[in-house]
């Protein structure tokens, strides 16, 4: 399998600037261990910037997010059209609305997502208090939220609801549950997971999104570790996945000759001072790709 890593350097949509560094440090630090790590044809194929250094919110970082989502996009799409699979390091977890409609630019039939986040990330502009915009790209991945991010991939909605499912949730608003649930998302929160065990939820939301007639992605929100074992992250929340337990069972995980790309965003190296969540990186890219 040949590997093509991109670094999506977004902030602007995002709770603090810090995470911009995340894929410089990520390249800097540990592309060259991961590469002797695992088999297969892996490089480094470019870094996409946003333009803003500052956080904005919606509607005015609305054209700046969109602008930089058709840059990734574009470089996404490249690299599928190789029989490459793309891995999008992140950046703020707005950058997913650009790694998905490259990845979708290049399948005629529907895309399964699975979402590992501690947040919904569902909101549109009309039910967002904070009009932050990583607060929003799943919800643009699924057909809803401001059209002009909605114009950035070539069809919407890019992700069917029919295969998509959200897992480790632990904080979301009013809105977005309700969202969810009209589409027909699966998502599985915190107190579910400790209720019927992280092992058995898992499963079963890595098979519904790989049922996708088009194959599936996934896309891992570094907030939804524990901030004890993982803190370089922008918006931590308590009691989070152990990230040797969540790699352990993804690495069991099957069809993965279906993936169609992955993604691991939101890392902030300004509150990783001892590189402890840089460093899981890794092992979790390594989880994905491999199988037991």
């Amino acid at each position: 399998m040949r590997i093509a890593l991109i670094g999506a350097a977004f902030s602007a949509g995002g709770a603090d600037p810090g995470c911009r560094h995340g894929p410089q440090a990520f390249y800097e630090q540990e592309f060259r261990g991961l590469k002797r790590r695992l088999p297969g044809r892996f490089r480094w194929a470019g870094m996409i910037r946003e333009r803003s250094h500052l956080p904005l919110l919606h509607p005015a970082g609305v054209a700046g997010l969109a602008d930089s989502s058709h840059r990734l996009a574009a470089a996404v799409a490249r690299q599928r059209q190789g029989a490459v699979l793309p891995v999008v390091i992140g950046g703020d977890h707005s950058c997913a609305i650009g790694t998905w409609a490259g990845i979708a630019a290049g399948s005629r039939r529907p895309l399964g997502l699975l979402w590992i986040d501690a947040h919904l990330d569902s909101h549109t502009p009309e039910t967002s208090a904070s009009h932050r915009l990583h607060g929003m790209p799943l919800a643009v991945l699924l057909g809803e939220g401001d059209p002009e991010l909605l114009a950035v991939g070539r069809h919407t909605p890019l992700i069917d609801p029919r295969y998509c499912a959200v897992i480790g949730v632990r904080s979301f608003e009013r809105g977005e549950p309700e969202r969810l649930r009209r589409l027909g998302v699966r998502f599985h929160t915190r107190h579910e997971i400790r209720r019927r065990g992280l092992g058995r939820v898992l499963n079963e939301a890595w098979r519904h999104v790989a049922a996708a007639p088009g194959g599936f992605g996934v896309s891992l929100d570094l907030d939804v570790l524990d901030p004890l074992l993982a803190p370089g992250v922008s918006v931590p929340e308590r009691r989070g996945l152990n990230p040797r337990k969540l790699a352990r069972l993804l690495r069991q995980q099957p069809a993965k000759h279906r993936l169609r790309g992955l993604e691991l965003a939101e890392l902030n190296p300004r509150r990783d001072p001892q590189g402890q969540t840089r460093r899981l990186l890794p092992m979790l890219l390594a989880s994905l790709l491999q199988s037991r």
